[in-house]
C-alpha cells in the first residue's frame, strides 16, 4: 500500500527538520571546537569551507554572510543567494533532486574546496574558491562544477 501523498508530504518535512537541526548543531560545534579556539576569524580554509557548507546546508545565510569575502561588491546577496538556491532543492517537495541523502566535504587544496552533494535522484558537485585576507579566510566564490566530480 502506498502512502497518500499527503503523509509522504508530513514525512518529507520531518526528515528536512531533522536534518536541518543536525546541520545547525555541527556548524556550531565546528565554531566552537575549531582548531582556532573557536574564533572565525582565525579558521583554517578547511574550517571555512567545512562551516559554509554547513550554513549552506542549514539555511542560515547569517551564517554563511559571515564566511563570504568582504570584499565581494555584496557579500550579503552572495551569501543569500547560495542559501536560497541550495534550499529550494532540500526543502521543495517537488524537486527533480530527490531528497538529501549526503554531503561530503572534500579538503581545500590550492584555495579550492569541493562538496559532493548526494541527492536521492542526482549527484552535484560544488566548488567553493577560499580566499585569504588579512590571515582570514573566507569564500569569495560558489557554484556547481563538474571538474573532478567523483
Amino acid at each position: 500500500m502506498r502512502p497518500s501523498g499527503s503523509r509522504v508530504n508530513q514525512l518529507l518535512q520531518q526528515l528536512y527538520e531533522r536534518g536541518r537541526t543536525i546541520a545547525k548543531l555541527a556548524l556550531l560545534a565546528l565554531i566552537l571546537f575549531a582548531p582556532s579556539c573557536g574564533t572565525p576569524s582565525q579558521a583554517t580554509a578547511d574550517t571555512v569551507h567545512q562551516a559554509w557548507i554547513a550554513a549552506i546546508r542549514a539555511g542560515d545565510a547569517a551564517a554563511a554572510q559571515r564566511l563570504a569575502d568582504p570584499t565581494l561588491p555584496d557579500p550579503a546577496t552572495f551569501a543569500q543567494d547560495a542559501v536560497h538556491r541550495m534550499q529550494d532543492y532540500l526543502t521543495n517537495p517537488t524537486s527533480p533532486t530527490g531528497a538529501l541523502q549526503d554531503v561530503t566535504v572534500e579538503a581545500v587544496v590550492d584555495g579550492v574546496g569541493r562538496s559532493v552533494w548526494q541527492f536521492a535522484h542526482k549527484r552535484w558537485c560544488y566548488r567553493a574558491t577560499l580566499i585569504s585576507s588579512n590571515d582570514h579566510w573566507y569564500v569569495s566564490r560558489w557554484g556547481q562544477t563538474s571538474v573532478a566530480c567523483p
